[in-house]
């Protein structure tokens, strides 16, 4: 293998502890349902789905000194992903992720506890900027401080290293106002898109959600924005170019669990770019593999694969 055939993931590694009622959900009582855990955090969950796509992963990241920690780090391992980056925290528990599900498993409510991310800062990054460096494509997400997010971008420019970021969330996705490196990749959700621009926009005018995006992301070449069955706009915004893809309609009985949908589509966008094949397959893997998860009560999916991304589920 290449120095340069890595694919390198830098941001939240958490664990995930997610509920759902059996019937529906009542507020401010005690609802009879299910609750499990799982590893999470949207690098690692891209991490965990590139890996079970064959590509070849390091992680970058924080985990504290304790049973997730450990937990995290030894399914890591078993997956091939390369962990030797990752900072065991002598200040911060593991990262945590609490979600309730509605009963038809979409994300009712959730908190997320990243105050482990204060170790994940620049002087961190330098000291894992050789590995950084060996690196095909960089993945970021909005879990870590404007400046870190600068400062790893900074590092990789002009040295032939694609890189691609995901906004996470609405709250942390208006980070990415202050990011004044350039980007190659943005993934997005519509929400995320309204709450950067802070008003109600019409998906249905793709024109001035263009033109929003040339004027809002100058430093950003290529947006993607998902809006789940409304399908998918491409924005190419150097060319200010926009493009739709449809989405099939998965039926309410074949989704079992929403959460990790959204990292299953990077993942597979990931995938299709380190193979330098065309955006329209690039979206097409993403949107096979969030099918797939939505499918799965896990938030990477067992049955995820290389074949079945390439063919429609």
């Amino acid at each position: 293998m290449k120095r340069t055939d890595f694919v390198s993931v830098i941001g939240g590694i958490n664990i995930d502890v997610k509920g759902y009622p059996y019937e529906s959900l009542e507020l401010r009582t005690s609802n009879p349902g299910t609750v499990f855990y799982s590893s999470g955090g949207v690098a690692r969950n891209i991490a965990h789905n590139l890996s079970k796509l064959s590509i070849p992963v390091k992680i970058f990241g924080a985990i504290g000194k304790d049973t997730f920690g450990e937990i995290i780090s030894k399914e890591l391992e078993k997956l091939g992903i390369i962990t030797k980056g990752i900072k065991v925290s002598n200040s911060f528990k593991t990262g945590s992720y609490l979600a309730i599900l509605n009963e038809k498993r979409d994300m009712y409510v959730s908190i997320s506890d990243m105050e482990i991310l204060s170790d994940v800062n620049e002087v961190y990054i330098e000291k894992c900027k050789d590995d950084i460096l060996e690196s095909k494509i960089l993945f970021l997400d909005t879990n870590l401080n404007v400046s870190v997010i600068n400062y790893a971008l900074n590092l990789v420019k002009s040295k032939n290293i694609k890189t691609i970021i995901n906004a996470v969330s609405i709250k942390k996705a208006k980070k990415l106002l202050h990011v004044t490196e350039n980007i190659d990749f943005l993934t997005m959700n519509f929400i995320e898109l309204e709450s950067i621009m802070g008003k109600n926009l019409d998906f249905h005018e793709k024109d001035t959600i263009k033109d929003k995006l040339k004027d809002t992301f100058p430093n950003v070449s290529n947006i993607i924005i998902t809006n789940g069955e409304l399908g998918i706009y491409f924005v190419d915004n150097s060319k200010r170019e926009i493009a739709f893809f449809q989405v099939d309609e998965l039926s309410e009985t074949e989704i079992v669990d929403s959460n990790g949908a959204g990292d299953a589509f990077t993942a597979g966008v990931i995938y299709g770019l380190y193979k330098n094949e065309s955006i329209e397959n690039c979206i097409t893997y993403g949107i096979n593999a969030s099918r797939i998860t939505l499918k799965s009560l896990k938030t990477v999916a067992d049955e995820l694969s290389e074949t079945l991304i390439k063919n429609k589920n």
